[in-house]
């Protein structure tokens, strides 16, 4: 069977201009065949009915009425109904939302998602002045904003690999597995994870700690002088005398889950009855997804190949500001800090 009104080519998504309307009130008062009409504008024969439906009106001739198609008003009536369009409308309506969204972006480094999700919970704009996370993102990818679809930072798609479970060849302290399903399910404060952020592979260089609280989200980063197990050691001990001096803080800190790296080879040796060191599986590090997370928020700061000698305090804190002060849908919107301070209320 031969399709006549097959066009592999076909102009999809795009409205109909006044030269192809004219076309077709030409090719009509010449009583030519509507799918002829179709096949040399490149469009489907639904287009053509609906557009002489939309510009059809009635004409006197010799004295008599008809209807005949008339591309003056086509056009006419298209370009009213188009005017009352919400999206062709909206960014203007909407210019000082995306103004605000546009310097928290660059400015101050929040996602798309976290300017919505605090603009909201803030009420810093009416809600017919504001648009939602997709559509802010459709703007980016249509070219509406100064953001550019490169400047996103998670815009390149990464690449899925299949879990492989292997053997644990070295036991540190306790498994994972023994951990309480209250720290899994991220219902109790308390909990952290820790992991180690390098600069070079000079193993003399030093290296950040860094820390995260599981249910606030809080990210704390300390430097240490190098690599060694002792020196991670003595780092997160330092870190933890803050909180197990003070009563009224000690459960600030409950347990701290680790990877297998041999910089954690001695950590265990902290934990108490108020302290709990767990090891999460070998290569499985979305056991340990929020930190390996903030890492990443850290490397924009501080990128591979510099050494951590170098980087400034001042670096470090600016790079923790960010984290903590930046809003998170999963968190309702606030920041960790924000959380985090409020769970320290509550302990006291």
């Amino acid at each position: 069977m031969e399709y006549t009104n097959h066009i592999t080519s076909t102009r999809s998504r795009k409205h109909l201009n006044y030269a192809e309307r004219f076309y077709i009130e030409q090719r009509t008062r010449a009583k030519c065949n509507i799918t002829r009409i179709a096949q040399d504008l490149k469009r489907s024969r639904t287009t053509i009915y609906s557009e002489l439906k939309r510009g059809t009106v009635v004409q006197i001739k010799q004295g008599k009425s008809c209807l005949l198609y008339c591309a003056d008003a086509g056009q006419i009536k298209y370009e009213k109904m188009h005017s009352h369009s919400i999206s062709h409308k909206k960014v203007i309506r909407i210019g000082r939302f995306l103004d605000w969204v546009e310097e928290r972006f660059i400015k101050d480094g929040w996602s798309v998602d976290s300017t919505v999700g605090h603009a909201k919970r803030m009420a810093l704009f009416k809600e017919c002045e504001m648009a939602c996370t997709k559509t802010i993102y459709n703007y980016i990818h249509q070219a509406s904003l100064s953001i550019r679809p490169i400047d996103l930072p998670l815009i390149v798609k990464r690449s899925q690999r299949k879990a492989h479970t292997r053997q644990n060849k070295k036991r540190l302290g306790a498994s994972i597995d023994e951990r309480p399903s209250s720290i899994d399910t991220r219902e109790e404060f308390g909990h952290w994870e820790i992991d180690t952020v390098r600069g070079t592979k000079n193993k003399n260089d030093q290296v950040l700690v860094t820390l995260i609280e599981r249910k606030t989200r809080l990210y704390v980063v300390l430097r240490s002088q190098s690599g060694r197990a002792e020196d991670v050691k003595c780092t997160l001990e330092t870190w933890l005398s803050t909180f197990t001096d003070s009563e009224n803080l000690k459960d600030i800190c409950k347990s701290i889950t680790s990877d297998n790296g041999s910089e954690f080879s001695t950590i265990a040796e902290l934990a108490s009855d108020s302290l709990d060191i767990y090891f999460a599986h070998p290569y499985s590090s979305w056991e340990r997804g929020s930190n390996e997370r903030h890492n990443g928020l850290l490397r924009r700061f501080i990128p591979k190949g510099m050494p951590i000698s170098t980087v400034s305090e001042s670096l470090i804190r600016r790079a923790m500001r960010q984290c903590n002060n930046l809003p998170r849908k999963i968190l309702g919107y606030k920041t960790p800090l924000e959380a985090f301070l409020e769970e320290v209320r509550l302990l006291g």
